[in-house]
């Protein structure tokens, strides 16, 4: 779903990719230059093109301003502190990069009538996953992001049925009905939220690209 976003020949940076398989469409499809950012190393990946290990809760990763697309799928509901860490990764951004963000949906309507029988157990994944320091609600997701970051668009994910019960017409059906009930309820029938969005402009954001911009001048 973050892919369809990304324009081809671009640079992207993801933060906490581990070895996703939407890099493999990125790399040969959008023919784009990809760079992962994980805690802890992966099995090389030959689709990525540069790799840096650090912990996002203390540090940001280098050259963060010189990609175009930054992706956060499904990692800012891991971080100690996503308040703290969208203020100093704002800080870091110029005013033409794209940022896709993704979470879990808590208001998702299994989780509902989990609730309504008073049901609610963490698991080693899901939306519930019990490395989640947060959990979000499209409104809260909306709170996290309005002070810095101009939202372009919302969308709704299905829940992932071909996964979980198999790649077989029974989970197509149900994953088909799904997405056609996110059109009717987003905020009731989304399995996950994504956001597509830009920094706002800031009078520090504008004086570091006018200075970045006359470097390049003299350069010429």
């Amino acid at each position: 779903f973050a892919v369809k976003y990304v324009k081809k020949n671009t640079k992207v940076i993801d933060l906490g990719a581990s070895n996703a398989n939407y890099l493999t469409v990125l790399k040969k499809e959008k023919k784009c230059f990809l760079k992962t950012v994980n805690q802890v190393p992966f099995e090389k990946n030959l689709n990525v093109d540069e790799e840096e290990i650090i912990n996002l809760n203390n540090s940001l990763p280098k050259d963060l301003e010189k990609f175009d697309y930054v992706f956060m799928l499904d990692i800012i509901e891991h971080l100690k502190d996503p308040e703290n860490f969208l203020k100093n990764f704002y800080n870091k951004l110029n005013q033409n990069q794209i940022i896709i963000a993704s979470t879990g949906n808590i208001a998702f309507f299994i989780i509902r009538i989990m609730l309504f029988f008073g049901y609610f157990n963490y698991g080693n994944r899901g939306i519930l996953d019990k490395t989640h320091t947060r959990l979000f609600t499209f409104s809260s997701f909306k709170k996290l992001f309005i002070n810095h970051f101009e939202i372009i668009k919302i969308n709704g994910i299905p829940a992932p049925y071909p996964l979980a019960l198999g790649n077989n017409f029974f989970s197509k059906s149900l994953l088909k009905i799904n997405i056609l009930l996110i059109k009717v309820s987003k905020s009731i029938f989304s399995y996950q939220i994504i956001f597509v969005l830009k920094p706002k402009s800031s009078l520090k954001n504008i004086l570091k690209e006018t200075l970045h911009y006359s470097k390049k001048i003299k350069l010429w």
